[in-house]
């Protein structure tokens, strides 16, 4: 039963999306790069500042994303090292690095948290009592994404066909590295955003970044070579599905040595939040650099499909490691 409601809760709404790009271009041929521009200067800035915005911060957690930050920088060595190992060239190591060290937090990670502990072992008469301490977990990890798959990951798919200095040119000519300084300068001061009249228009194209996306996935697919028998792509898949949990086993235990204890239901939030599948835009950044589209869309679809089997594990082992 948990299986098929992750699938129909969380993957298929995302598959519709998809189709619908897939279809719309192959009947109307129409321009991904006129909507990786929009993503790119408008709806991802807002979705960004409005995220951020609404997150509760809860300071005693920050460990969560000092260790979801350490666990990035795990896997992008061990992805450097397979993609050297694997004699990739360095604009493919680094579409590698995206797809690997970036998660699909926003569009699933979160809403598998509040599906898993809404629901048993973790109702007690009738009442959620571990959700709140695992979605402000869960938020943290988010917010962390957010910011390192909006600077670092831009950065390294401009690397990937440009020099690091033309790239990081290109990543402060983005307007997504200002926002992140106006956000948090913003809920520094306490000024109150809801009460401003930008306030809707920051609501609507956040909601609205998931079909953008997922549509712009599902035309970049129509245009690619995807077959689904890559080697380099199951790899990175396995990677990001399989590894990316472990470290993150590994990592908690590492932070229990120095004396820094997690809840259990934190415990069980991060491993969760580390088995989501590779971020989708990974793939907008592929295109926007021309940097290995096909390796990086079928990387991000292979990880998508395989996330059904694999999330469903990864919370059955959370509850054995981490029993409430």
């Amino acid at each position: 039963m948990a299986f098929l409601q992750i699938i129909t809760d969380n993957i298929l709404p995302l598959l519709v999306f998809v189709a619908i790009g897939y279809l719309m271009d192959r009947k109307f041929n129409m321009n991904v790069a006129s909507l990786t521009k929009l993503t790119f200067y408008v709806v991802l800035p807002c979705f960004i500042f409005y995220s951020i915005y609404v997150a509760k911060f809860n300071m005693a957690m920050f460990n969560v994303f000092l260790l979801a930050c350490a666990q990035m920088a795990v896997i992008a060595i061990f992805a450097w090292f397979v993609g050297t190992l694997r004699g990739f060239s360095p604009s493919k190591i680094e579409a590698f690095k995206n797809g690997t060290m970036f998660s699909n937090s926003g569009n699933i990670g979160i809403a598998l948290i509040a599906l898993v502990f809404t629901n048993a072992p973790y109702v007690i008469d009738g009442k959620t009592p571990y959700l709140a301490e695992a979605l402000a977990a869960a938020t943290l990890m988010l917010v962390e994404m957010n910011m390192t798959l909006n600077t670092i990951g831009l950065y390294q798919a401009g690397k990937g066909r440009l020099t690091p200095r033309d790239a990081l040119s290109v990543v402060f000519h983005m307007p997504v590295v200002y926002t992140l300084a106006l956000v948090f300068f913003i809920k520094y001061i306490g000024f109150d955003m809801r009460a401003a009249f930008l306030w809707p228009v920051l609501q609507n194209c956040a909601s609205a970044l998931v079909a953008i996306v997922m549509i712009a996935l599902g035309m970049q697919i129509h245009r690619s070579k995807v077959s689904f028998g890559d080697i380099d792509a199951w790899l990175g898949s396995g990677i990001r599905l399989i590894f990316a949990p472990i470290s993150a086993y590994i990592l908690i235990h590492v932070w229990g040595f120095f004396g820094i204890e997690f809840s259990q239901a934190v415990n069980q939030t991060i491993l969760i939040m580390s088995s989501v599948p590779a971020a989708v835009n990974s793939v907008l950044y592929a295109v926007e650099f021309q940097n290995c589209e096909d390796f990086a869309t079928e990387l991000v679809m292979m990880s998508t499909f395989l996330s059904c089997i694999t999330m469903t594990g990864t919370i059955f082992v959370a509850r054995l490691l981490f029993p409430i």
